[in-house]
């Protein structure tokens, strides 16, 4: 699921996952603007769908780069550390 990809159609089928087994939900904790680049930040929920019991596999506390050009955005990254995150940023 690494690497470039190009495209809504290919954006859409990386981000889609199939039904059954592990599951993801993106919370929305806050949007940092410069100029014509965006921080998310954002914390990504993994559950099990078949499980019984609605405990959460995990989660990780993350931040997403956005960079705009024409409105729509041109590049993404995704960061581990909402630090290294906000320095790419400026």
């Amino acid at each position: 699921m690494r690497g470039v990809r190009t495209g809504v159609e290919s954006a859409r089928e990386w981000a889609t996952r199939p039904p059954g087994g592990v599951q993801q939900r993106i919370v929305l904790e806050g949007i940092e603007e410069r100029g014509d680049r965006a921080l998310a930040l954002i914390v990504r929920e993994w559950w099990w769908e078949d499980s019984d019991d609605a405990d959460m596999a995990g989660e990780d506390v993350m931040a997403w780069l956005f960079e705009f050009r024409d409105g729509l955005i041109s590049r993404w990254r995704p960061f581990e550390d909402r630090d290294e995150a906000r320095e790419a940023l400026e």
